[in-house]
């Protein structure tokens, strides 16, 4: 199971971040995507930056932890650049969409660490209970919802224990052919499923 080490899992410590009521971080986090979907302005997404930074610094989660999300990305950082060129966008438009793309995993990775399973179902089911009114299952869609917020972080803890156990068996990625590398991404992904899958179960047998 889980340390409170691994990353992308809740990190059970006393901060501001983790204190915060569950519902105002869900929907600060819907606020935050909704305002970098409608600006293009490179300084209104510097701003949200310096915020998500200070957030990541009250949460007292080790910032390798953060760096591990941010790493990951890298080929997802590659893609943009070379969709950017061919498309002619300037350098400060690629930057605006890479730090989009930061600033949402990087945000929900602190909704993981900051806050529990039980915390995120409940402030789901506390939002989406002004639509009862339409007799929706609220309750299953909070569980669902809940395991796609916490399926990236959960795909990179997967990972890393993936190369952790490679290594030990004295299988270092750096040097698999790509065929190989590309049958541990689907690899991860299943057992990332499957792990989604037991996660969501034992919740519902919690409630």
């Amino acid at each position: 199971m889980y340390t409170r080490s691994t990353f992308g899992s809740y990190y059970p410590v006393d901060s501001v971040i983790h204190n915060l009521n569950p519902i105002i971080k869900l929907v600060n986090f819907l606020l935050i995507v909704l305002l970098l979907i409608l600006t293009k302005s490179l300084y209104v997404v510097l701003f949200i930056t310096m915020l998500l930074i200070i957030m990541i610094l009250q949460s007292r989660v080790p910032l390798h932890n953060y760096f591990s999300i941010f790493y990951s990305l890298r080929y997802i950082y590659l893609l943009l650049a070379f969709i950017c060129s061919y498309f002619g966008l300037s350098f400060i438009e690629y930057l605006v969409y890479l730090l989009k793309i930061v600033i949402f995993f990087e945000y929900i990775s602190i909704l993981s660490y900051t806050t529990s399973p039980s915390e995120t179902i409940y402030s789901i089911e506390k939002f989406l209970s002004l639509f009862n009114i339409f007799y929706l299952n609220v309750n299953s869609f909070a569980f669902r919802l809940n395991n796609v917020l916490r399926y990236y972080p959960l795909y990179q803890s997967v990972k890393y224990n993936l190369y952790i156990s490679s290594s030990q068996r004295g299988i270092v990625y750096n040097t698999l052919s790509i065929p190989k590398r590309i049958s541990l991404h689907f690899n991860t992904k299943r057992l990332s499923r499957l792990k989604s899958k037991q996660i969501m179960k034992e919740n519902e047998l919690k409630q």
